[in-house]
């Protein structure tokens, strides 16, 4: 520990409280502070998946953690979740609505088992973290593979792709040219300035082609060529070097690389007149700071402001013209994660910027404790685990567990992503950051420093300083609190804005459902806090005021984020060759045992003649009804569905009502009513306009109502809607199919102690997963799962997070013989 009596000796002057700098007078952090304080609250996305890796026919799991601010609180900002697969194109492969509660959430995606091998991306937002940039999405990297796909009988006999030499000349790793010509080393000053006579740390950084480190060595001369100091990476590709520059000399580094290959870059060229910033971040409990000035530097005071997750910790200000001075501040002040310190002048110019991690809040102590000893082949685990904070004090807190077959799943646990890395490193760094999990590691004496050369050669991308001091935008995107559906009326003929129309949203889901709002002075509408699964459809009318027959429903729409090219590196991680030869296996064993049925790829068919297509909803099949009604007889005018279907169903009796909506009987009874294969309401078939909808079928016997079950009793009435290019867009009228929340599937776990029917084999790599694990007022709680058929290591990750902020990880190990 610095000794106590170093503080005494400080030339700040400090407070404990940032409300007193407007009381000394200090405008410029008076009004920095102030800035900050406006700047909307960032949320943060991280998604723990139950593996690294993936293969065809797979599922993902994965359970979502959305924070708000610096200290890591559940967000309660946002309450929808869009969760996205993109793959290998660069296109959304698949993307899912999650309602968020309390910044929690789960779900999964379903592998097709023709999906193509490579380097697919998981992104996850909430529309509010869209104002900050789609740097501050979640996004994982992830490799999926496909032994399905080699194993098919390919009758037309196509050449096969060496995919994994292709993968490897996609990433560069295969490469005849020198290694000086393919990397890029970059040199990094502390703080940002090199000044003659005093000595700095410099950072640097090698990336290959890959965009991963590489390992280099070197030396610094003179222009004389003199030789000041070696330096070589310490870690992948990452090193740091002191540098005492001397009066009028300049520097260069003659770079060595791994293959012999020598490069030579010249170092940023040393100046009189500046700052440097010098951060000791080696104490537990005290953070160093030294400020150098140059010779000839004139700029008079001199700001500090440091600032975590856009919360100002400390500030202090000094009018000094001393060449060198240090403090010490304690790291009690901040929470866990990235610290951001900048020296401004006077005048409120940024001079120097140091970014420092700093761990200070103890994570959540999770204990695991399994019941008995005796670990077997599809065996019952029972494993309880407590939360404790960094007082011993039990928590409320939501975790989710993973149980892998690590013989199966070998994991690299460096490069592994973690609630850790992600939350409290990655999320603030600009590009990608190699193996984020190293820094995290426990009993990693090397983490620390390599952690601090890290965060001097990374970006930081939190704040632009130009723009917190002339104050925020407007937010272009409003936090989603729930689902919305939302529009404008406008006219058919100039398109102009209709206000004040009255607009009715009915749907069927769970019963009929009507709502009726008005629309704004600028012919806006919206339906707030909705809750609808996927794929449901809507039917959007304005009606019953004046104009309303010559009016169009325009939609809002919201269209998704760009998704912009990511460096994808090539995996270094040689579990997941053991994991696919495992996927082969499992996919060769379920084709003896008769639970999957091998593909296989027919040859290429041209069809020439035209093909008819039949829009039905039929579950009898297309035209197997009791009569089909085409309303492209439909004469022009005509009313609702109901009153052009009177007097021409076979056996069908229509009835108005007092509202004019239309009642089906035939001689079964009441008719159960099916818009497009969803069940419906008479109120919502007499909302369809009739020139959208292309037949009518009607099933009124009891071979045709037979597959419908109960639901057929009375006789069935389809309405299929004219699809695509075929609809037109009728007045005052929108069918409207949003996306709703996705429903997550739950994850199936085999009964080993209940009937003897159970499966020939239990290939299982994802053992056990639940999204959903909370601990009760005592800090407890536990699963319980049986073990697959294979022997070997299980792997048991829980991760999670409590009320306050406080972030846990805890991983098991047991092994089953």
């Amino acid at each position: 520990m610095k000794p106590k009596s170093l503080i005494a000796a400080l030339w700040f002057v400090f407070t404990a409280a940032i409300t007193a700098f407007a009381q000394n007078g200090n405008s410029f952090i008076t009004r920095a502070i102030n800035g900050l304080s406006r700047q909307p609250v960032i949320e943060k996305a991280y998604l723990h998946l139950d593996k690294p890796y993936y293969a065809a026919g797979d599922d993902i799991w994965f359970k979502a953690y959305v924070t708000a601010g610096g200290k890591h609180t559940l967000s309660t900002i946002s309450g929808v979740l869009n969760v996205e697969l993109i793959n290998t194109a660069n296109r959304i492969e698949h993307s899912v609505k999650l309602p968020l509660v309390s910044g929690l959430s789960w779900g999964d995606f379903k592998l097709p088992d023709t999906i193509k091998s490579g380097y697919y991306r998981i992104r996850a937002y909430t529309q509010w973290m869209r104002n900050a940039g789609t740097e501050y999405f979640f996004n994982k990297t992830v490799y999926i593979g496909n032994t399905i796909a080699a194993a098919v009988t390919n009758v037309a006999g196509h050449k096969k792709t060496d995919l994994k030499k292709a993968d490897q000349e996609k990433t560069g790793v295969i490469t005849t040219r020198q290694q000086s010509a393919i990397t890029d080393v970059q040199f990094f000053p502390e703080s940002g300035n090199l000044l003659y006579g005093v000595s700095s740390n410099i950072a640097f950084k090698a990336v290959g082609k890959d965009g991963l480190g590489k390992d280099i060595k070197g030396v610094v001369t003179d222009q004389n060529n003199n030789e000041i100091v070696r330096f070589s990476s310490r870690h992948i590709g990452m090193g740091g070097f002191n540098l005492l520059p001397s009066e009028g000399k300049i520097y260069k580094a003659l770079i060595t690389f791994a293959d012999g290959s020598e490069k030579g870059i010249n170092l940023p060229t040393p100046q009189n007149k500046g700052y440097v910033m010098h951060i000791d971040n080696s104490d537990p409990l005290f953070i160093e700071l030294k400020i150098a000035r140059g010779k000839n530097d004139d700029t008079g005071g001199v700001n500090l402001l440091v600032q975590s997750g856009g919360e100002v910790y400390y500030a202090a200000q000094s009018r000094s013209q001393q060449s060198t001075i240090t403090t010490m501040i304690p790291k009690s002040k901040f929470p866990s994660g990235i610290a951001q310190f900048t020296l401004f002048s006077d005048k409120g110019e940024p001079l120097n910027e140091r970014l420092v991690f700093i761990q200070n809040n103890t994570p959540l102590n999770l204990s695991v404790d399994p019941e008995g000893t005796n670990f077997t082949s599809r065996g019952k685990r029972k494993i309880s685990v407590t939360a404790k904070n960094g007082t011993g004090k039990s928590v409320f807190g939501n975790f989710s567990v993973a149980v892998t077959d690590e013989t199966k799943v070998p994991v690299n646990e460096s490069a592994e992503s973690t609630i850790f890395s992600n939350l409290l490193l990655t999320s603030d760094l600009k590009g990608y950051v190699e193996d984020p999990g190293y820094y995290f590691i426990p009993q990693n004496d090397d983490a620390v420093q390599d952690l601090d050369v890290l965060m001097l050669t990374q970006g930081y991308r939190r704040f632009d300083w130009k723009q917190v001091l002339t104050g925020p935008n407007t937010p272009k995107y409003q936090p989603e609190t729930s689902l919305a559906i939302s529009g404008k009326l406008r006219s058919l003929g100039g398109g102009k804005a209709v206000p004040f129309g009255k607009v009715t949203l009915l749907s069927s889901s769970g019963g009929f459902a009507m709502l009726d709002t008005v629309a704004d002075d600028q012919g806006h509408f919206v339906f707030k806090n909705l809750q609808f699964k996927d794929s449901l459809k809507f039917v959007i009318q304005s009606k019953k005021n004046k104009g309303s027959k010559n009016l169009r429903i325009e939609m809002d729409s919201i269209t998704p984020p760009p998704v912009a090219w990511a460096m994808l590196p090539a995996s270094s991680d040689t579990g997941f060759s053991v994991y696919m030869n495992n996927s082969k296996q499992i996919y060769d064993k379920e084709i003896s045992y008769g639970i999957k049925t091998r593909v296989t790829a027919l040859k290429e068919v041209e069809i020439r003649d035209k093909m008819i297509k039949i829009n039905s909803s039929n579950l009898n099949g297309p035209g197997q009804a009791d009569q089909v009604v085409f309303m492209r007889d439909l004469p022009p005018g005509a009313g609702t569905i109901a009153s052009f279907l009177q007097g021409r169903l076979h056996f069908v009796t229509v009835t108005m009502d007092m509202y004019g909506v239309g009642h089906y009987y035939s001689r079964l009874g009441t008719m159960k009513l099916f818009v497009d294969g969803a069940p419906s309401t008479p109120e919502l078939v007499d909302a369809i306009p009739p020139e959208i909808v292309e037949s009518v079928e009607v099933l009124n016997s009891p071979t045709s109502v037979a597959v419908y079950g109960s639901e057929g009793y009375g006789g069935v009435l389809l309405i299929n809607t004219k699809k695509g290019a075929d609809r037109p867009s009728p007045a005052n009228v929108n069918i409207y199919m949003p996306q709703g929340y996705y429903k997550a599937r739950e994850f199936y776990s085999p009964q080993y102690d209940g009937p003897a029917n159970q499966p020939k084999v239990d290939l299982r790599t994802t053992i056990y997963w639940s999204p959903n694990v909370a601990t009760d007022k005592d800090g407890h709680a536990s699963v319980e799962y049986f073990n697959a058929d294979a022997k070997g290591n299980y792997r048991v990750v829980i991760e999670g997070i409590d009320a306050n902020g406080s972030l846990g990880r805890q991983v098991y190990r047991y092994k089953v013989e």
